[in-house]
């Protein structure tokens, strides 16, 4: 009996062992990254520029942007794409507040631009790798800067300040110590020169009635 027991049990061991499978099983955990677009530009100084002519030598040969820096506007940008920069006026003409008859041409109003954020694709000798009306005014060394004259803002890629580069200044994302530059803003000091060059007359020529007279500049930032 005892062996008859034994025998059994021994059989259903084997039995077990032969019926028995591996076993693993299965988690499951996702993973996901989400890049939300940082596209920042602020206007540090220079949010305001106002040119008053009180002197006859000020309608006979324009305002100079100065030493001073008085008629400068900082400006940085904050992007986690490469971006594209315009600039162009609300209005097709300066307005006159005094009287709304009253206009002046944009081009009255130039501006040279001055690169100073660690990025290389924007910056002194580089405006050769960018593309647009406005680009060809960067500081360069040793070479004369030509102030561009105010233009109309009619779209993105119309008026274009600042872009990537191509080749292997390809990228312009960063923060605000990577894109960082100056806009230098001067009036009625006509240089031959500049992709929109400014007005060929000075402003005492043109004969311009008395009044103050406003537009808005506006900055269009955009990822590319």
């Amino acid at each position: 009996m005892k062996k008859t027991i034994l025998t059994l049990a021994i059989a259903l061991i084997i039995a077990g062992s032969a019926m028995a499978q591996p076993v693993s099983d299965r988690a499951v955990i996702p993973v996901a990254v989400t890049l939300n677009q940082i596209l920042r530009i602020h206007v540090v100084n220079g949010g305001n520029i106002e040119f008053v002519f009180n002197m006859l030598d000020d309608y006979k040969f324009g305002i100079a942007n100065g030493a001073t820096g008085f008629y400068t506007s900082d400006i940085v940008v904050a992007s986690s794409t490469d971006w594209q920069l315009d600039m162009g006026t609300e209005d097709a003409t300066f307005m006159g507040t005094d009287d709304p008859v009253n206009t002046m041409p944009l081009d009255n109003v130039g501006f040279t631009t001055d690169w100073v954020g660690l990025n290389t694709c924007c910056g002194a000798l580089l405006d050769v790798d960018n593309t647009g009306a406005y680009t060809n005014n960067i500081s360069a060394a040793g070479a004369p800067l030509t102030a561009n004259g105010l233009l109309q803002y009619t779209g993105v890629g119309t008026a274009v300040l600042y872009t990537s580069g191509i080749g292997a200044l390809i990228g312009n994302g960063g923060d605000i110590n990577d894109n960082a530059f100056s806009i230098l803003w001067e009036c009625g000091t006509f240089i031959p020169g500049g992709t929109s060059p400014m007005n060929v007359a000075n402003i005492l020529d043109q004969n311009l009635l008395p009044d103050r007279y406003v537009t808005n500049v506006m900055l269009e930032l955009t990822a590319i």
